[in-house]
């Protein structure tokens, strides 16, 4: 991604948007309703809202659209970028505000010149329709440039792995996590980590059972095993090297970043 022309692209969309359509002030009259969005970023993007400070590298998770997806926090309903203090988004007035935010409820078009309505307030309009028409020829020219950013992330899912083996990271995880509390693997921020289960896992365990047959906590009793040993930990990291770009390669990115044992044909 050439940097200057994404954000020359970014800041006019930014700019455009706000002075193409007028809405009601929705301080008083909703509580962020339009923050309730998902919304897909490029990295560039996620590394300028970390250095400004509004934001940190957890705040990110992988995506099969960008490259990351903004931290949706399921309690609160709402992207973490929305602040209550101010009843809106963080970066609204910042200039890099996300493009795809930007166009709730409104899109771009409104021939008959109606008022659009989000889920609270009606009196939202484009004032200025050429602007509207210039923004979304720039809305698919960022999209363009998000999507060669995220094939290229992909593509680098290799060195993700290399960096977690090379700094003992992911071994150490394995070595001290209960194989039943794994069942996957996660690409973060610039590295990957284990994929805790969300109850008990036996993915692990006819893994155990070929690499380490003298192990009898594993035929015996595989629950109460509390550690991965070194034979297995190690055939983990070379069936994870040897198979897992190949998936994505073949299948595209996980939605999430987060890759299963057996989505990976892991007992193969």
């Amino acid at each position: 991604m050439v940097d200057d022309k994404f954000w020359e692209v970014v800041k006019k969309f930014n700019f455009l948007m706000r002075s193409a359509i007028e809405g009601p002030n929705c301080v008083s009259v909703c509580n962020g309703d339009c923050c309730s969005i998902k919304i897909d970023v490029p990295k560039i993007l996620a590394e300028e809202y970390i250095k400004r400070g509004y934001a940190i590298k957890s705040d990110f998770i992988r995506s099969d659209v960008f490259s990351f997806k903004l931290r949706f926090d399921d309690e609160k309903r709402k992207c973490f970028l929305y602040d209550k203090k101010i009843n809106g988004c963080l970066v609204h007035s910042s200039g890099i505000k996300p493009p795809q935010c930007w166009i709730y409820p409104t899109n771009f078009s409104n021939p008959e010149n109606k008022e659009i309505s989000c889920k609270k307030a009606n009196g939202w309009k484009i004032i200025d329709t050429e602007k509207a028409k210039e923004a979304e020829d720039l809305l698919k020219y960022y999209v363009f440039l998000c999507q060669l950013e995220a094939k290229s992330e992909i593509r680098s899912i290799m060195e993700r792995i290399i960096k977690s083996l090379s700094n003992g990271s992911l071994k150490s995880l394995l070595k001290n996590t209960p194989p039943s509390q794994i069942s996957g693997f996660k690409d973060s921020w610039g590295c990957f980590t284990i994929l805790p289960s969300e109850g008990i896992s036996l993915q692990l365990k006819k893994f155990c059972q070929r690499y380490n047959k003298a192990c009898e906590t594993v035929t015996q009793n595989f629950m109460e095993c509390k550690s991965i040993c070194d034979k297995v930990s190690d055939a983990i990291i070379d069936f994870l090297q040897q198979n897992l770009y190949n998936y994505v390669n073949k299948k595209g990115a996980d939605i999430a970043g987060e890759y299963l044992l057996n989505e990976l044909n892991f007992e193969k």
